[in-house]
């Protein structure tokens, strides 16, 4: 499977999560954002991430969308947006998915809610970026700009993009949290790890698990978690209870598979080693014969680097064809 493929199976797992209210209610506990409490937040209802502007024209601002009604009657909108990879022009995506979520608004006002062209709700974003090197993309927009006095430029935008990396972010603790479960599940470097950490799904009752979120979390657990670990042959299953028995049952299997894998091909190294330095040793033994020992000593420094076996068999033949040892000496130099 290719690096493409791979991130697009990590994203398409993964947006099954953020379009769950439940999910966005515990993410939004664990991880809060600036300016939103949850404990304020009444309503969580799912909003439209294709919207259509003023003229029929579409544009998908995000992967989820979410309107937020707090306890004082404001609205408040969320934008998420998964990531795979780094993308160094994420910063600019979401300032034209945030300007396009207020545009959009400002020309279909919430009315209702008190709301006018000219003044509208909120928009807050959070990326949240699944892959295990660390992100590098601006954290604000200003600073993706390139200029001499961007302090004093104030048409430069600013916004900042805040990221929620799953392989560092902090963990607030507790086992309810499913936000605070998918980030320990995806820390996992081990099949045994990651059966310990899936230990809480198994007290969901059989409705949730069976439901919505307990596909996605089969999904994620068998098409990425378990590939990631490089585990051979995994069984992939969308039924979370099959799953979880299939990590209790397997585990064990996988890692004394990956152990012998790792013995074997540590053997084969081991092998392959043994052989070059018996070439080595082989090459030295004619070049003393050949050329004398003075020369055998500065051909072994040379030969200490040389893992290539081809390179090693046409030494060989230069030993064969090389008239003296200066002139065996000025070849090695020359390739």
């Amino acid at each position: 499977m290719t690096a493409v493929d791979q991130g697009l199976r990590r994203d398409s797992a993964f947006k099954l999560f953020v379009h769950h209210q439940s999910f966005i209610r515990h993410l939004l506990r664990a991880y809060p954002l600036a300016g939103i409490d949850e404990r304020e937040v009444v309503a969580i209802e799912a909003g439209n991430a294709n919207l259509v502007a003023a003229g029929g024209q579409g544009q998908r601002l995000a992967d989820a969308v979410w309107r937020l009604t707090l306890a004082d009657g404001e609205i408040a909108y969320l934008l998420i947006e998964c990531q795979a990879e780094i993308d160094p022009s994420m910063p600019f995506r979401m300032l034209h998915a945030v300007a396009g979520m207020y545009l959009i608004q400002s020309q279909n006002p919430l009315r209702e809610s008190g709301y006018a062209a000219g003044w509208v709700p909120r928009v807050k974003h959070l990326i949240i970026y699944s892959g295990k090197r660390p992100w590098t993309a601006a954290e604000e927009v200003g600073q993706a700009i390139r200029s001499r006095s961007l302090q004093e430029e104030r048409d430069i935008p600013r916004m900042e993009c805040p990221v929620l990396e799953l392989w560092r972010c902090e963990d607030p603790g507790g086992e309810e949290n499913l936000a605070v479960l998918l980030g320990r599940l995806q820390r996992c470097d081990s099949p045994e790890a990651l059966r310990a950490a899936a230990e809480p799904l198994k007290r969901w009752p059989d409705s949730e698990s069976q439901g919505a979120l307990g596909r996605a979390f089969a999904v994620w657990i068998s098409e990425v978690l378990i590939p990631d670990l490089g585990v051979p042959d995994a069984t992939k299953g969308y039924d979370l209870r099959g799953v979880l028995d299939m990590l209790e049952t397997e585990s064990l299997t996988w890692a004394d598979r990956m152990r012998a894998e790792g013995r074997e091909q540590g053997r084969e190294q081991g092998r392959d080693e043994g052989r070059r330095e018996g070439e080595r040793k082989l090459l030295l033994r004619q070049a003393r014969i050949r050329f004398g020992e003075a020369l055998a000593r500065s051909l072994a420094t040379r030969l200490e680097g040389i893992a290539d076996a081809e390179r090693l068999e046409e030494i060989g033949e230069w030993l064969l064809v090389c008239d003296s040892g200066d002139a065996l000496l000025a070849r090695l130099g020359q390739h």
